[in-house]
């Protein structure tokens, strides 16, 4: 019994006495070559310090870089300041110019009524009145074949301008009612036969007489309801003449009653 239990410990005895002995080794090894160590601490120390100064370095970089961003937002920020203060002066301007185009605005709507009342006063105060011939005496020169529109050429009045000495043609400014006179005039053995034309197809209170006797003379008038643009003329008959003298006994003559 005593064989069995000295041979189980007899090996954890001998592992024990090698492991001292192998301490024991190293201590003596560690005591004669201590430079050894020392070498070992600095290479893991300059190990360390080169590890350090990369992640310092990468933190240098990293620090320049928000650096650079935090200047680019500075940037930016005065740059959105600098287009902030030129918007806030081109809608202070916009601003002004509204004000000043809204007064013109009200100055031209102002000019308009103004002129508008004044057309309205010329545009209600329409008259004219023409002889046949510019100057001198005779008669119209006969048509043998169509009718002809009598042109008094010497114009006394003609207000508003509605009545074109170059046409013998009236034309009716505005809507209301006009009233129109004739007079025409024949020589000893002439006929003349002239009707007041409104539009060229409407036909009005014909004048006629035949001379005898020296000249004679014939009128008639008439009053109008004329939409603006319409016009009124005096036709002459074909083969028919009309005679005028310095005494201006041939006229043609119309003005505005009222507007309506």
């Amino acid at each position: 019994m005593r064989m069995k239990v000295a041979l189980v410990f007899l090996p954890f005895l001998l592992f024990s006495s090698v492991s001292m002995n192998q301490m024991d080794s190293d201590r003596k090894i560690s005591a004669v070559h201590p430079e050894k160590n020392v070498h070992t601490a600095l290479a893991k120390m300059a190990a360390a310090l080169a590890a350090l100064k990369s992640k310092v370095s990468v933190l240098e970089q990293e620090t320049e870089e928000k650096g650079e961003k935090l200047e680019n937002v500075t940037t930016w920020r005065e740059q959105q300041k600098d287009e902030i203060s030129t918007l806030k002066n081109k809608i202070e301007e916009q601003e002004w110019k509204l004000v000043q185009a809204d007064a013109h605005e009200k100055d031209l709507i102002s000019l308009v009524d103004k002129l508008k009342q004044q057309l309205n006063v010329s545009a209600n105060k329409v008259a004219f009145s023409a002889s046949l011939l510019a100057q001198g005496s005779g008669s119209t020169e006969r048509s043998a074949f169509r009718d002809t529109t009598l042109v008094f050429k010497r114009v006394v009045t003609n207000i508003g301008d509605a009545y074109n000495p170059q046409t013998g043609v009236f034309t009716a400014p505005l809507r209301g009612a006009y009233h129109f006179e004739l007079y025409i005039a024949v020589n000893e053995g002439e006929y003349a036969i002239t009707t007041l034309m409104k539009n060229d197809y409407d036909e009005f209170f014909t004048a006629r007489e035949s001379g005898s006797l020296g000249y004679e003379s014939a009128s008639n008038s008439v009053s109008l309801l004329l939409e603006a643009g319409d016009i009124v003329s005096v036709r002459l008959f074909c083969n028919k003449v009309v005679h005028d003298d310095e005494s201006h006994i041939s006229s043609f003559s119309g003005h505005l009653l009222f507007p309506m």
